[in-house]
């Protein structure tokens, strides 16, 4: 085959590599725009496990490459004057400049034509060759004159970031963490040789801004980080190569490929610095599509379509994880009240693919002075060890949870271990229910077994339904139907009955129905309550836009759509007996645009919080039929997250939470105070 890489990136090199390795006949050639000593950027770090390709893929490469790295184990962070380790986190990195060095030696070694110096302007010089191979970065040239064909994505993360260097090795991988009068600035550090490191710094654009960034040259921009960092650079410089301040792009293209075009590496995808996973995914990417020809005999299309099969559900999940990771670091200044074993174990958990269990595998001790310094917050005893998380108690009010693991009953037994039950929702009238069969009467709490919290609530405009085993909104037949009321004249969904505007009368009504629900539920003994604000019930249907459009001042502002559930809310705390807590289970999203925004999440929680409702059930989605939540692992944690975190509310969280695992490292991470197990 006659090849064209443009591009003399990692994933151009080390594709030329294989394929000339592959077969010596083929003619490949590599066109880079810069000289070949030239890079931007500093070091380049994999996480254990990243070169094990490499190994069988070409040894001699992986052999110069490995011996070029710095290896590290531990992780310092860096937080509020203290510094917490983290052991078992094995790492590499190398100068990328050395890596270039290495893969270009190789492929000239093999025979690769590299041609530096060459602007790559036009693609006509190149479709003379069966495959041309777009390996041309982020900003990819390739991939924008075929945007038509290859569907890109493109965009923006909010915070800034520049890559800089320093003059000294730091001893291991190093977050540091320095609050300015501007704002926060993070610097994400590591050792590539032994004497250099680099240095990723990350700001919001309101901090840079602020800091007077944004006015800067290069060298004015290199001085006001060394003030900030200088007392961890120890008397060392900051290096400065085209360290500008940009927004990251996410990029995400449809396909990968365009007739005898391929695209890989940055060019196709972008994974975020802060999972140290570029470079790494761009070797995978030169491996595998090498692999596919060869297998495939040099047949493109099989070859092509097995590349982006293999390789595209791979990329898309390290792309939503590095998001999550993102997302981490933009938001952490919400964290900033922790003390630092929990701050840095919130870091350390920060994407799904590092647990509890997985990090008592790489810091026993770590963990184990976590765990501690959470019983000793719960319980007020010190100690050298303690049980996971999720034996603590949780104490509100006068009423103390056992542990923190809540159950729904959904028919199963309730003697299964739980430290609270949240039992289905009881209607506070018979105009509240959902269908026939929800309850109305409130009966005892049974004598033996879990602690019960009763859900009370409202159906509204989701009311009068059928049973669940019939569908879910299935409304009943007109003969068997009653009355359904909701904020607005506005129907849950097409298929269902347009609710009666509720009044003022009918405002007191309700408000008087859940007041004697609290009551009774009271005398029958039980000492726990939960309010139902959520998932397109009556209260959830004010305070949502989608389904409050009244014109009175119960709608409109936030504050407006507010106003009768806290009405409810403290008539109903006042009956409620002062030493039980009160719960409220609220939606925090709606997945719908046009919902209730993120902003206003929060202040409704600081709402109800003041209101004095003692801990939170945090639901997202279900105001309308279309509402669609990312049903995935634990999608309901972010919102428990920034409800306790930002608006100060202790949190229930929910939302495929399937194992104790997950529960454990909620609980310590403190993105919640209980889980629903999902069972």
């Amino acid at each position: 085959m006659k090849i064209n890489v443009l591009g003399a990136g990692p994933a151009g090199l080390y594709f030329a590599i294989l394929m000339k390795r592959a077969d010596p006949r083929h003619e490949i050639a590599v066109f880079e725009r810069n000289h070949p000593d030239a890079t931007f950027g500093w070091g380049v770090v994999f996480s254990e496990g990243s070169l094990d390709e490499l190994e069988h893929a070409d040894y001699e490469s992986y052999v110069s490459i490995t011996d070029a790295c710095a290896n590290w184990n531990p992780i310092d962070v860096r937080y509020r004057g203290t510094s917490t380790r983290i052991r078992g986190n094995v790492f590499s990195g190398v100068g990328r400049k050395h890596l270039l060095s290495i893969l270009q030696a190789r492929a000239a070694e093999l025979g690769v034509d590299l041609v530096f110096l060459r602007e790559v302007d036009s693609l006509e010089p190149y479709l003379d060759a069966d495959l041309i191979v777009g390996a041309d970065g982020a900003n990819s040239f390739v991939r924008h004159t075929l945007a038509d064909r290859l569907g890109p994505l493109i965009d923006l993360a909010p915070s800034k970031y520049a890559w800089f260097g320093a003059d000294l090795a730091f001893p291991v991988f190093t977050y540091i963490f320095r609050e300015t009068d501007w704002g926060l600035f993070q610097a994400h550090c590591y050792p590539y040789d032994e004497s250099r490191s680099t240095m990723v710094l990350l700001i919001s654009e309101e901090t840079w801004q602020r800091a007077g960034l944004d006015q800067l040259d290069e060298q004015g921009s290199l001085e006001l980080c060394e003030g900030v960092f200088a007392e961890d650079l120890q008397g060392h410089r900051m290096l400065s190569n085209r360290s500008l301040w940009i927004n990251f792009p996410w990029v995400h293209c449809r396909s990968w490929h365009a007739d005898n075009l391929v695209i890989l590496g940055d060019a196709a995808h972008t994974a975020h610095w802060s999972i140290g996973s570029g470079t790494k995914l761009a070797l995978e990417d030169a491996i595998c599509l090498a692999r596919a020809f060869v297998k495939h005999r040099g047949r493109l299309d099989p070859s092509l379509a097995e590349f982006e099969l293999e390789r595209q559900p791979v990329v898309e999940r390290l792309q939503q994880a590095s998001r999550i990771s993102c997302d981490y670091f933009q938001s952490l200044q919400r964290y900033f009240t922790f003390d630092r074993l929990q701050f840095a174990y919130q870091l350390m958990t920060r994407t799904p693919r590092v647990s509890h269990t997985n990090l008592t595998v790489r810091d026993a001790d770590f963990v184990r002075r976590v765990e501690a310094d959470f019983a000793e917050r719960a319980t007020g005893r010190a100690g050298y060890a303690a049980p996971p998380p999720i034996f603590a108690p949780l104490h509100l009010r006068s009423l103390t949870i056992p542990n923190r693991l809540a159950f729904f009953p959904r028919g199963a037994p309730l003697d299964q271990g739980a430290g609270l039950v949240i039992s289905g929702l009881h209607a506070v009238s018979p105009e509240g229910r959902v269908t026939p069969e929800t309850p109305v009467g409130i009966s005892s709490p049974p004598p033996d077994g879990p602690l019960v919290c009763l859900q009370i609530g409202h159906a509204g405009r989701r009311g009068s339904c059928r049973q669940s085993r019939f569908g879910v909104d299935r409304p009943l037949p007109e003969t068997d139907a009653w009355q359904v009321v909701s904020a607005s004249p506005i129907a849950h969904a097409p298929w269902m009955p347009v609710p009666r505007e509720l009044d003022r009368q009918g405002m007191e009504s309700v408000c008087i129905d859940f007041v004697a629900a609290a009551r009774q539920a009271a005398e029958v003994g039980h000492r726990m309550l939960m309010l139902d604000f959520s998932r397109g019930g009556l209260m959830a249907s004010f305070i949502s836009p989608l389904s409050n459009r009244r014109q009175d001042e119960f709608g409109g502002s936030l504050e407006n759509r507010m106003r009768y559930p806290l009405q409810v809310l403290n008539a109903v705390r006042a009956a409620w007996p002062p030493e039980l807590p009160l719960a409220v289970a609220f939606s925090a999203a709606d997945h719908v645009k046009g919902g209730l925004r993120q902003s206003d999440s929060l202040a409704a929680a600081v709402m109800m919080r003041e209101a004095a409702a003692d801990i939170l059930l945090v639901l997202t989605g279900q105001t309308t039929f279309d509402s669609h939540p990312e049903y995935g692992r634990m999608y309901g944690v972010p919102c428990s997250d920034r409800v306790r975190n930002e608006a100060g509310a202790p949190t229930i969280a929910f939302g495929q939470i399937t194992t104790l695992d997950e529960v454990n490292t909620i609980l310590a991470a403190g993105r919640a105070d209980l889980c629903v197990l999902d069972r």
